[in-house]
């Protein structure tokens, strides 16, 4: 049983009692710190309470909007250039949130989409997860590369924190006018790593992969790379001396 936080139930509430041209004007505004501004989680259920009442008109005027969104948080979390197939990857996990939609009510799970009405930040960031794994378990996890020369930087645990605290952080928020500037030199700096370095900083600080675990039958990096913790601490610690260069720019 989930509960939705208050400023949730006074959105939907103020929400549902609009004319569709305010609430058009409404779906429009995009900056979040936008007093009129629609949260997600109120997107949710106008969606739903479309379908619940077969309001054809209101799921074709917020799910779009909802879908973009989405489509602007996939963009940063699986960019070009650092997965197989990213775009199609990105397609997939919103055709599986359509699909949350079209089976609501429904189903092994009827009432799957309550939590996003709560917390959809964390329960899309759940969904986008389970999809890039999937997609590495179905089409493998080559990723083009090119030869770097032998950094001579040595992997202190101070440039692994300095870089590496970053790399996760810029990962897992929305795109801003400055991480655009510095996106495209980093995401090539991470396909330049050699592959071993190269697959842990994305099972570790993309992905959000545990490097090692206690739990025989938990899914790790050292399991999926089938090695031990301590050797994937060292790829990702060459890998942050490399990416280093970074630490002041993102």
């Amino acid at each position: 049983m989930y509960t939705r936080p208050t400023v949730v139930e006074v959105q939907i509430d103020q929400a549902i009692g609009l004319s569709r041209s305010d609430l058009g004007t409404r779906l429009s505004i995009t900056d979040h710190s936008h007093p009129a501004y629609l949260r997600s989680e109120c997107l949710v259920h106008l969606v739903r309470e479309g379908r619940r009442t077969d309001d054809q008109q209101l799921m074709s005027s917020v799910l779009p909007v909802l879908l973009a969104r989405c489509e602007a948080n996939l963009l940063v979390k699986v960019p070009d250039g650092t997965l197989p197939d990213a775009s199609g990857i990105r397609q997939q996990i919103l055709e599986d949130l359509t699909d949350l939609f079209v089976l609501d009510g429904g189903g092994d799970f009827p009432d799957e989409l309550d939590f996003y009405e709560c917390r959809f930040n964390l329960a899309f960031r759940s969904l986008r997860i389970d999809g890039v794994r999937r997609a590495m378990r179905r089409r493998g996890r080559t990723i083009r590369t090119v030869d770097l020369p032998t950094s001579d930087v040595s992997g202190e645990p101070d440039a692994y924190e300095d870089a590496f605290a970053r790399v996760s952080e810029n990962f897992k928020v929305l795109p801003t006018q400055e991480w655009d500037v510095f996106r495209e030199p980093f995401v090539k700096a991470i396909e330049a790593l050699p592959d071993d370095e190269r697959e842990a900083v994305i099972l570790v600080h993309v992905l959000g992969y545990k490097e090692e675990s206690e739990n025989p039958d938990e899914e790790t990096a050292a399991t999926r790379c089938k090695c031990t913790g301590r050797t994937i601490r060292n790829r990702l610690s060459r890998a942050a001396a490399k990416l280093s260069r970074f630490k002041e720019d993102l």
